[in-house]
């Protein structure tokens, strides 16, 4: 939305502001229009703030075991992870991904890993996929319904929290192997845009794209319990099972 116009909205209400307490003679009434429009937003970052100044830290209970050259035996992500299946054609495009992805890394995992992939065409059908990493391996990649990997991250169901103002989700890496032992826990908070309709339709703030002009940003602290139970990072798409707004 072009400033030209959201600029004169915004004096206007601030007027109207300005006018409510010329009328009442009180602060509070002042205060309460005026943070009206963010006060969603007031709440969602101080949740925020409160999650990464206290409860950064994902939980460890225990590491997974790890062979003689620091690798565990597979990983199952299908529920952080997910891309195009044309990422994993080749050999050579597979490693082109992963060295285009800043924050991805498969070096510690000796068998495969699995996720979640993504058929563009003829339609956007998703599929579990196994990406065998053993140079070994007579297969590059294949469809799966279930996933097999002795560690995996398993996603609960999003929890809404304060009237919908956000949702969480907690992830935990489980040994399938060991009667799936939790071996650590992470978060990742959703901040819900459902209280952005004044914002939205009545001060228009909003992108050109139709997108939230201001908001707060999602968190989680997955990649630091990868980094913490693996030693190593990977990339993460964890909106799955979220709805989209």
């Amino acid at each position: 939305m072009s400033g030209l116009i959201i600029l004169p909205i915004l004096i206007v209400y601030i007027l109207f502001a300005i006018l409510m307490y010329k009328l009442t003679s009180s602060k509070i009434v002042l205060i309460a229009i005026l943070i009206f429009p963010v006060w969603d937003l007031i709440i969602q970052k101080g949740i925020k703030t409160y999650y990464q100044v206290f409860e950064s830290e994902p939980i460890i209970y225990a590491m997974p075991e790890f062979d003689k050259d620091g690798k565990i035996e597979s990983l199952g992500v299908g529920d952080v992870l997910y891309t195009s299946i044309s990422n994993f054609e080749t050999v050579d495009k597979f490693n082109k991904t992963i060295k285009s992805e800043e924050e991805i890394s498969y070096h510690k995992i000796k068998s495969f890993l699995e996720l979640t992939a993504y058929i563009s065409k003829p339609k956007q059908d998703i599929k579990s996929i196994r990406v065998y990493l053993s140079e070994n391996s007579s297969k590059k990649y294949e469809f799966i319904d279930k996933q097999k990997a002795r560690y995996q991250v398993i996603a609960s169901k999003p929890k809404s929290h304060l009237f919908g103002l956000y949702e969480k989700r907690i992830y935990r890496l489980i040994d399938t192997k060991d009667n799936n032992k939790v071996l650590a826990e992470a978060y990742a908070i959703h901040f819900s845009k459902k209280y952005n309709l004044f914002r939205r339709n009545v001060l228009f703030w909003q992108t050109g794209t139709g997108g939230d002009m201001i908001y707060v940003s999602d968190i989680n602290n997955i990649n630091e319990m990868f980094e913490e139970t693996l030693k190593d990072r990977i990339w993460l798409n964890i909106n799955k099972g979220w709805e989209n707004e």
